[in-house]
């Protein structure tokens, strides 16, 4: 950049060197005009706090956003963020009673066995399965007492396999 003259600003200078001779207009704009004078010196303020403070690599993050109309500056601080309602979905199950055990097969897309939760009771099984986007619940009545299970889940399907009593 040039030399600049004392009374020349940051940005008169710079657009001067970008486009020659623009720096006069700017200058002529600025004695016309005191909304862009002091537009320019506010610039000119915050590039001399910039040079100062000098460069940092790790970038300052604000959330929110910055509205400038022709009546003035009006900051909109951003609102909390609120989770949505994750709305509670009945699985799609089957139920096959066979001669010493009953088998029940739940399609749980979008989770994973962590996520899965059954508890057997007599004659009731409960699947809960939840993730942050997602939820399953279901009951379900057995045709009769079962008294061992085994899980097992691949690919969005829940299989669970229960010995009946007496068995």
């Amino acid at each position: 950049m040039k030399a600049k003259k004392d009374d020349e600003s940051i940005v008169e200078g710079a657009v001067d060197e970008i486009l020659p001779g623009m720096g006069r207009l700017v200058k002529k704009l600025k004695k016309t005009s005191p909304e862009l004078e002091r537009k320019i010196e506010e610039t000119d303020r915050e590039i001399k706090e910039r040079l100062e403070k000098g460069y940092s690599p790790k970038p300052k993050i604000k959330y929110g956003y910055s509205m400038k109309t022709l009546v003035g500056e009006e900051k909109v601080e951003p609102k909390e963020k609120v989770k949505p309602k994750i709305e509670i979905v009945e699985p799609i199950v089957d139920i096959f009673d066979e001669k010493d055990r009953i088998k029940v097969i739940a399609e749980l897309p979008g989770v994973s066995e962590d996520d899965i939760m059954v508890n057997l009771s007599g004659r009731e099984i409960v699947i809960d399965a939840a993730t942050e986007e997602r939820r399953y619940h279901k009951i379900i009545e057995l045709p009769c007492d079962v008294k061992d299970m085994k899980k097992r889940y691949k690919n969005g399907i829940l299989e669970l396999e229960a010995v009946k009593n007496g068995a």
